[in-house]
């Protein structure tokens, strides 16, 4: 093999290897980096407008109305560009997961299971 063959190979290489972790990096959103992290999952139910099933993305906009300790019930406003704001609302043990918008505005990802609005909710990392 000679010099220039070698040359061209190893910039096909190196360029593909950019293009791999050029895509790796930049899928965010819906169909990107979510956490599955226990701590970053919720189940629950949309209360507040009739919804399809599908996924969304979506930002915190408040977490109240939590009662209970250690399993505490809670209402989370999520912004989302279809429906508007909903409200979420969920259970979770304080103690191992803490609540949506507990530190500010978070990137979620809603995913509707159903028109009763059974949902899951996902913290973006």
């Amino acid at each position: 093999m000679n010099t220039k063959t070698i040359i061209i190979a190893l910039s096909i290489i190196v360029v593909m290897g950019a293009v791999v972790l050029f895509v790796g990096f930049s899928n965010k959103g819906v169909s990107g980096d979510i956490s599955l992290s226990k701590g970053n999952i919720f189940e629950g139910n949309i209360t507040n407008v009739k919804v399809s099933p599908g996924k969304l993305d979506g930002i915190s906009a408040y977490d109240k109305n939590c009662i209970g300790q250690p399993i505490t019930e809670c209402d989370a406003g999520i912004k989302t560009e279809e429906y508007g704001l909903l409200n979420f609302h969920y259970s979770h043990n304080m103690a191992t997961q803490p609540c949506i918008h507990m530190h500010g505005a978070e990137n979620l990802v809603v995913e509707i299971l159903d028109s009763n609005g059974a949902a899951k909710v996902y913290r973006q990392m």
